[in-house]
């Protein structure tokens, strides 16, 4: 190999502008020469500390997580809190210090509980942050040296070897049959070649620069040397890392919601606090200072729910344990409510849709028929069926048998069962194996034997083969032998009829690899050949079709049935291999004379396959209403053929329709932001880049949709950022991405996403439920003190008897209704449309009726009291207290089911629910029967009987107008969701939205409730 001999001496050339965005364009001479570096004694140490000052380190800025403090800060003054801050002012104006205290107890725990758990969460990203290549090796002064790889700098000569992870970007000067996986920059599953050719395109795509190797990929196979172009933020992954550090998020719909509940709330408080002081002043019933204040500040704590943030919260949290016991980590507690507004999914496949290892799934023998292979990962173990399912027996298909054999055989991988470390023993065994036949076959075996990648087969996924078995070679090849122990042909237990004699390994000019082996039967030498299916073709003048010992010559006909197999199979997404052997006379000679006039015995489909339930998972979105697109780096055919097969595309849509809905990233870049606005946005972008993935979900939010992002690679993370909820993948996710995300799935698993999204749908019902609750009781005890005191009447309720409904009575009960188990319909579009809103007009219209109704009630018995019974005003608030404390305790039976009877839905599986309404009744007689409270606290008297008797009839009197008024609205609701539901099948793009008559026998068949530990299911 050429290599520039350049004086090692020379100082390093500074320029403005280093050749990182064209060094695929230039030799490896040129990029030497331009970093004045010999590549053969790498640079000086001294040029290199020169270099270090300044350029820098070799890292990206990254944010390393969110700060202790400023998660405090956003959990301290978000807008709820600001409210009763100002609440806790006006206590301290009226000297009502009391009321300032339990205030400012509300704040600190509204603050405190929502800081615990975003911080833990931060904390276990922590032990997730550890991407970077601690160590590298590098040549400086003429020695190789190991150094961190933060020390590297541009013009370091960097040597890498199969297991390494790349540590810079650089241009290569030197492969041994050097393949890097790039999956996580690129998203292409299949491992990249790299060769020294210059590339003349200046705008060729990242993947298809075969001659620089990239930051944080990994060697799979081969080993090489190359001179460091970029290093830190000028690397890819740099780049794109700074991108994400100038991108801001906005604010969830949750935070949104509750803004706005908060201005509406503080617009409403105002207002009562402004007809409170009129009219107390206009009728002369107090003077505005001090008395008028008073009541002024008790409306405003009656009329803001105070523990409406504190209930948020640990909803949230609840739902962030149960996420976590799915395996995704959520890092902002917001996130959860957000997935249940999630209308489109845009996922990465490899790894997340798909297992992410390589499995043979499919062998065509020409004129005998394909045959499908059976079993899941490296599970050595499945059966193989012919076209009608019927199991193969070997002993009647010997061609089949044989072309199996072929591709378990001609093969430097292996299959070992036990841990990681005995999987890299017995790498190093097989190479010290090869070595010691290199010697004895020097001479006839000119090029190097393949090297090995190990090829981990315990990654966590649904499915997974049993635990131990791992790989030990390329992911493609290990998938072979793995093919070959399901018919029970290795190389380890074939010895005793097959011995290997030579070794042709693969070489990307040919892209195919030969074996000799020496039958120990009838001691022939049989030459084993695999490859792309186009060259081994090349190298074949005969055909098996029924004997194997009498092939017969190779026509065009059967060209053209090969041809067409081929084009079968890679059109179902399959990466294709042929087979072909020819009996030898002697093992010896060169590559060209012994790997020729081979006869053809079959082809080998190769798959990432689909994770095991991803299918089921993807129908469930559908059947909620919710699009998922697939974003890949991967070739169209493949990606098509995987969504179709997963059922992204809708076996309905029609060839039209798919030619539509399946683009290229190029295809997709090309569009004007006129023609983006106006076409049906594709369900599958291949080849996709990082911009085709921002521009998607750019365009899916302008349309005003919300929209999950999935991925793992680099080329994710700005994608991710963007995204109203960002998840990357907790194994195989990049440092980078995972900081960009919401959510980190720690299994990796598509299915994962599905839960959270019906956890996050369960959420957002529960947070409507408890907020009718809590809204109820704040808007009837606000409206009961301004009615009465506009109608001449005195304060049927004080400050410290509403702070008492507020946080002690009504905040447990609205926890357990935030905590209710989810129903399977909320999945189901027929019922919950897509978009739902938070405030929907039934939701404002309960929470109007339910609050009037309580209002009207709690002032008939304060009236009665006062002016029935004749009893005093302490007396009379007390009643009015106790009849507003039993209604809303008993409302929190009728928000369990808020559309259907309050005794169904689990009510009597409320136990929880039970307990918190016993409790809050009894907190009634700790005000009345401990005088300190009920006198200087409280300043009310305890009622009589007779004040009992009224406040149960109000009771029985507000169930019962619930219970009708939802047998009233029901009708009304079911039209408004058959309307919801015909609009959103009027703007379906994608067939997700068949007819109503043609979906509802199949969806009420799949609906079935969801399990969970909690008691009492709701249907609201």
């Amino acid at each position: 190999m050429t290599s520039t001999q350049a004086n090692h001496n020379i100082q390093p050339m500074e320029t403005d502008s280093p050749p990182s965005a064209l060094a695929h364009t230039l030799s490896f001479e040129e990029v030497c020469e331009h970093h004045h570096v010999d590549p053969t004694r790498g640079l000086t140490s001294d040029a290199a500390a020169q270099l270090l000052s300044s350029h820098g380190k070799n890292a990206f800025d990254t944010k390393g997580g969110v700060k202790w403090y400023t998660i405090f800060a956003y959990h301290a003054f978000n807008f709820m809190n600001l409210v009763l801050l100002v609440a806790m002012a006006l206590s301290f104006v009226v000297l009502a210090y009391i009321d300032a205290g339990v205030v400012i107890f509300v704040i600190i725990i509204n603050t405190l509980i929502g800081f615990r758990q975003e911080y833990k969460s931060e904390k276990t990203m922590e032990a997730l942050r550890n991407m970077s290549t601690p160590t590298c090796r590098v040549l400086r002064d003429g020695e190789t040296k190991e150094i961190e790889s933060t020390e590297l700098v541009p013009g370091d000569i960097i040597l890498v070897k199969e297991g390494d992870s790349i540590p810079a970007d650089a241009r290569v000067v030197r492969v041994n049959g050097l393949e890097t996986d790039e999956a996580i920059l690129t998203g292409e599953t299949v491992p990249v070649t790299k060769k020294l050719d210059a590339i003349t395109e200046p705008d060729t795509p990242l993947g298809d620069r075969k001659n620089i190797v990239y930051m944080g990929t990994n060697v799979s196979k081969g080993k090489g040397r190359a001179v460091v172009v970029a290093t830190g933020n000028d690397t890819e992954m740099g780049k794109i890392a700074s991108t994400l550090n100038k991108a801001k998020k906005t604010r969830t719909p949750l935070q949104k919601r509750l803004d706005r509940l908060g201005v509406i709330l503080s617009g409403l408080a105002v207002l009562f606090i402004a007809i409170v002081l009129l009219t107390g002043w206009a009728w002369g019933t107090w003077a505005v200072y001090p008395e008028g204040l008073r009541v002024a500040v008790s409306v405003a704590v009656a009329i803001i729910p105070q523990s409406v943030v504190v209930v948020v919260t640990l909803t949230l949290t609840v739902g962030v344990r149960t996420m976590a016991e799915r395996h995704a980590l959520v890092r902002k507690l917001n996130a959860v409510e957000t997935l249940g507004n999630i209308t489109n999914i845009c996922t990465d496949k490899t790894g997340t849709l798909t297992q992410g290892k390589m499995v043979a799934t499919s062998v065509a023998i020409p004129f005998k028929g394909v045959y499908r292979v059976e079993g899941e990962g490296l599970e050595p173990h499945g059966a193989i069926k012919d076209s009608e399912g019927n199991e193969i027996e070997k002993e009647s298909h010997e061609i089949l048998i044989r072309a199996i054999t072929i591709a378990a055989l001609c093969n430097t991988s292996q299959l070992v069962e036990g841990s990681e470390e005995e999987a890299s023993s017995s790498q190093e065994k097989a190479k010290e194996e090869g070595k010691g036949k290199k010697k004895e076959k020097s001479s006839r075996s000119p090029a190097p034997k393949e090297a090995a990648q190990t090829h981990d087969a315990q990654q966590p996924n649904e499915g997974a083969p049993a635990p131990g078995w791992r790989g030990v070679g390329s992911p493609t090849e290990v998938a072979l032998v793995v093919l070959g122990h399901k018919i029970g042909v290795s190389r380890a237990d074939s010895r005793d009829e097959w011995n290997m004699e030579r070794e042709f390994p693969f070489d990307s000019t040919v892209k195919r690899m030969s074996m000799v082996y020496k039958n120990s039967q009838d001691q022939s030498y049989v030459l084993f050949m695999k490859g792309a299916p186009e060259r081994v073709l090349e190298a074949c003048t005969h055909i098996v079709t029924d004997d194997l010992s009498h092939p017969e010559p190779l026509s065009e006909e059967h060209r053209t049935t090969i041809s067409d197999l081929n084009k079968q199979m890679a059109g179902e997404g399959l990466r294709v291999l042929a087979l072909a052997e020819r009996t030898l006379d002697s093992p010896e000679g060169e590559r060209e004379d012994v790997a020729r006039d081979c006869a053809f015995i079959g082809l080998i489909g190769v798959r990432d396959p689909p994770r095991p339930g991803v299918p089921e998972a993807i129908q469930v979105c559908h059947r909620a209403g919710i699009a998922v697109h697939m974003v890949t780096g991967d070739h169209p055919f493949t990606a098509k053929a995987i969504a179709s097969q997963i059922g992204i595309l809708r076996p309905e849509l029609d060839e039209a329709a798919l030619d539509r809905l399946v683009m290229t990233a190029s295809q997709f870049d090309k569009l004007t932001e006129e023609e983006l606005h106006n076409i049906t946005l594709p369900l599958v972008i291949a080849r996709c880049s990082p911009d085709s993935k921002v521009r998607m979900v750019t365009e899916l939010s302008r349309r005003g949709r919300k929209v999950a992002m999935l991925g793992d690679g680099v080329n994710d993370a700005p994608a991710i950022k963007l995204a109203d909820v960002g998840v990357a993948m907790g194994l195989a996710g990049s440092d980078v991405t995972k900081e960009a995300a919401d959510i980190v799935l720690m299994d990796d698993n598509f299915n994962t996403v599905v839960k959270a999204i019906e956890e996050g749908r369960r959420v957002f019902q529960n947070i409507r439920r408890f907020l009718i609750f809590l809204l109820t009781g704040n808007i009837s005890q606000g409206l009961i003190i301004v009615l009465s005191i506009a109608f001449s009447l005195r304060t049927p309720l004080t400050p410290e008897e509403v702070l008492w409904v507020n946080l002690i009575v009504s905040a447990p009960p609205a926890f357990i209704l935030g905590t209710v188990p989810g129903r399977a319909w909320y999945m189901d579009k027929h019922r919950r449309p897509v978009d739902e809103a938070f405030f929907t007009p039934t939701t404002i219209l309960d929470i109007l009726f339910y609050g009037i109704l309580l209002t009207g009630l709690g002032i008939v018995n304060f009236v009665i009291a006062q002016y029935g019974f004749n009893q005093s005003l302490p007396r009379s608030q007390a009643a009015c207290f106790a009849a507003t404390t039993c209604m809303l305790m008993f409302h929190s039976y009728t928000c369990l089911n808020l559309n259907g009877l309050f005794f169904k839905g689990g009510f009597l599986r409320a136990k929880w629910l039970h307990a918190c309404v016993i409790f809050g009744i009894g907190s009634l007689f700790f005000t009345f029967y401990t005088p300190p409270f009920e006198v200087h606290v409280f300043e009310h008297r305890r009622p009589d009987w007779r004040n009992w008797l009224v406040v149960i009839a109000s009771v029985f009197v507000s169930m019962l107008f619930s219970e009708l008024y939802k047998i009233v609205k029901k009708p009304f609701r079911a039209r408004a969701r058959r309307r919801d539901y015909e609009e959103q099948a009027a703007q379906d793009e994608y067939m997700i939205f068949p007819p109503r008559e043609v979906e509802a026998a199949r969806v009420a068949k799949e609906m079935k409730p969801m399990r969970t530990d909690l008691a009492g299911p709701a249907n609201a």
